[in-house]
């Protein structure tokens, strides 16, 4: 059963005294709040905790900082960071699942794991005594827990620069304030500035009834993590890179006039449906894909629900407009610019901050004035022009909405300059509605019509696209290289790893970036490799390093730079020592093997060999043959729900083996 680590965070119902406040939208961007040396994250998080508030009940062996991050100054909308430093070798769980599920089972199990918590707002105005729940199990945590499903974000990374996200929430997952792109955004920032290795993620995101990796791949090629980089990690039931994007280009490549006369035979509606999203697009949509796309850009640009704006020349008609027409439309022009300038985009700006920006281009502050009190639901342009009373402060705001793609569907905005009203007949709700119709019964339920033909591979495309949920970001790739130092510089950067001598030598560990003085010898660079590796992975707390491969033995005292090229990767060898079994006796460790003390668990790993090809653990539910211990997927095998799964399990091989042995008649 899955265990759980209380950390009491405290209360955050106002700011504590001499903590510093962060802006949300800039915070860990390039020297913000502070500019890291572009060493390794086990660096790096220790330069930005620095400037962290220390939770008062952090104490013992778990740790907890926070930050305060301003969403908006008007009104103030502030929330809270968290970043847990969890002792591994105290956890309950010191293998992590998601290493094993995404291929890193073999990497060692390191001392530390970061966790980094945006929580829900509601939970961050509790009393003092409220407690997040490091969840590390795969099973479901018990009631009361608060797990990644209870915060905005989650993300995890292993001391070696390693890490996974696990969990994000936007709007519709629960937030209040911050959209799931501005928090991913957020994500990125921290995991670029912090120089970690590389980030994987389960995309199970969903936008209502639809999985976002299907409909986002479908209509873009690539996830909706693809946009912050996150490519194909490894297969799930089997599904092979080429197999997926095989699948997204068919799928994406449906002509719409052969689906069209396909969609007719069993509905009239989603013909319609096409015929609409064409006739506002102004252009010939071409197949699947275009339509799909079409339709989640123009979500972003219309309104929530079906509403009526006037024509802003309408304000002219006014008994007390005294100006020309050509002067109040320069001052309805000077106010939008000054709200689409505004940093986001379409937020809400208090009445003195737009004036005082259109200040700059109307220098009659009567006209201004004037045009500020008539505007409210207006259209100007391709803009309605919304303004409100923010019931904190008592203030107006105003806030423009982009309604360009649907003025051509109602004909335009009115060139008479009366007060007519124009009412939007698409709504961001109807575009939904028709969006998830289309989901439906092309690509997860498609009708018969849809499965025969041409179109049979539909169902084993969409599955495909379905099975593959791991994926990868490579921080590494395209960033800057790490300034090696050499000749004339204080420190040299090398890049180390280890060869275990203890039974068939075997590199045990990624490469690290090992800082030692210009000047020093050898022999100081093999005790900074063996001080670095003890403290970063607990299978290495022994361990001892006995030469470096390429030099010869007797040299500790030559200095380094006349034996090693700076740049060249550097192995040292050595052994594990007697401490090991001591460790192993602790329970720390399972045996004496270093194989033991990584995060797939060594001898213990699954052996996986199912009918879809798979041969390794992609974290999908499976069951183990009770003869020879062999892992299939339980979809593969036939069996629905874990429930089903017989108390003695055979999978094909073994039951065909079974069949084919002779009778015995006694």
């Amino acid at each position: 059963m899955a265990k759980t680590t209380a950390i009491s965070l405290g209360s955050s119902r106002r700011r504590k005294r001499g903590e510093m406040l962060f802006r949300f939208e800039s915070f860990c961007q390039p020297g913000y709040p502070a500019p890291l040396a572009g060493g390794a994250f086990r660096d790096n998080v220790r330069a930005l905790l620095g400037l962290a508030h220390l939770e008062a009940g952090a104490h013992g062996e778990t740790k907890c900082w926070s930050f305060q991050l301003e969403l908006h100054r008007h009104p103030p909308t502030v929330v809270r960071l968290f970043v847990v430093e969890e002792e591994v070798a105290a956890s309950p769980h010191r293998q992590c699942h998601l290493c094993r599920h995404v291929g890193w089972g073999r990497h060692l199990i390191c001392s530390k794991r970061f966790h980094f918590v945006l929580p829900k707002r509601e939970s961050l105005v509790e009393a003092d005594g409220l407690h997040y729940g490091i969840h590390h199990g795969s099973e479901k945590a018990s009631k009361g827990t608060a797990t990644s499903r209870g915060h905005l974000l989650h993300g995890v990374v292993h001391l070696n620069g390693f890490g996974h996200l696990i969990g994000l929430h936007g709007f519709e997952g629960g937030s209040d304030f911050v959209s799931g792109h501005q928090i991913m955004d957020l994500w990125d920032r921290i995991c670029s500035s912090l120089h970690v290795r590389e980030v994987s993620l389960v995309d199970t995101a969903r936008k209502g009834h639809m999985e976002l990796r299907l409909l986002h791949g479908v209509a873009y090629g690539d996830t909706w993590f693809g946009s912050w980089g996150y490519r194909f990690g490894r297969p799930s039931y089997g599904v092979a890179l080429q197999s997926y994007q095989q699948s997204l280009h068919a799928l994406r490549s449906i002509p719409l006039c052969v689906l069209v006369p396909h969609l007719s035979c069993f509905s009239q509606e989603l013909p319609m449906v096409v015929i609409k999203y064409q006739a506002i697009n102004g252009h010939k949509l071409l197949n699947l894909g275009d339509l799909l796309r079409f339709m989640l850009e123009l979500r972003t640009r219309l309104p929530a629900t079906s509403v009526t704006a006037m024509d802003y020349r309408g304000i002219m008609s006014e008994a007390s407009c005294r100006w020309s027409a050509k002067r109040v439309d320069m001052a309805a022009r000077a106010v939008v610019d000054a709200l689409r300038r505004s940093e986001p985009p379409a937020r809400w700006v208090t009445r003195q901050e737009v004036r005082d920006a259109a200040r700059a281009y109307i220098g009659d502050t009567g006209l201004l004035d004037f045009v500020l009190k008539s505007l409210g639901n207006h259209i100007v342009g391709n803009y309605v022009v919304r303004r409100a009373m923010n019931p904190v402060t008592k203030v107006l705001e105003y806030c423009l909405e982009d309604v360009s793609s649907v003025l051509p569907a109602v004909g335009g905005v009115p060139s008479n300059g009366g007060k007519m009203r124009v009412r939007f007949q698409l709504t961001r709700a109807q575009l939904m509605r028709d969006l998830t119709h289309l989901y439906r019964h092309v690509l997860k339920e498609p009708s018969q019509a849809l499965t025969t033909g041409g179109f049979g591979a539909i169902p084993v495309a969409v599955r495909m696209v379905l099975d593959t949920k791991h994926f990868v970001k490579d921080y590494y790739e395209g960033s800057a290289p790490i300034n090696d130092g050499g000749v004339g510089h204080v420190h040299i950067n090398l890049c180390c790893t280890l060869l275990v001598r203890n039974g068939s030598p075997e590199l045990v560990a990624p490469y690290e970036t090992v800082t030692v003085p210009a000047h020093a010898t050898v022999g100081e660079l093999k005790w900074e490799v063996q001080r670095l590796f003890r403290e970063m992975y607990l299978g290495l707390r022994s361990f001892t390093a006995e030469s470096v491969g390429g030099v010869g033995v007797g040299q500790d005292a030559s200095p380094v730079l006349e034996l090693i090229d700076v740049g060249s990767a550097v192995v040292v060898e050595g052994r594990v020592g007697e401490h090991q079994q001591q460790l192993a006796d602790e329970g720390v460790l399972q045996g004496n093997e270093v194989a033991a003390v990584s995060e797939g668990g060594g001898d213990r790993e699954r052996v996986v060999d199912c009918a879809c090809g798979a041969d390794d653990d992609d974290g999908e539910r499976m069951a183990c043959c009770d003869i020879c211990e062999v892992w299939q997927h339980t979809r593969c095998a036939g069996i629905k729900d874990i429930e089903d799964v017989p108390h003695v399990f055979l999978c094909s091989r073994c039951d065909n083996d079974v069949l084919s042995l002779p009778s015995l008649n006694c």
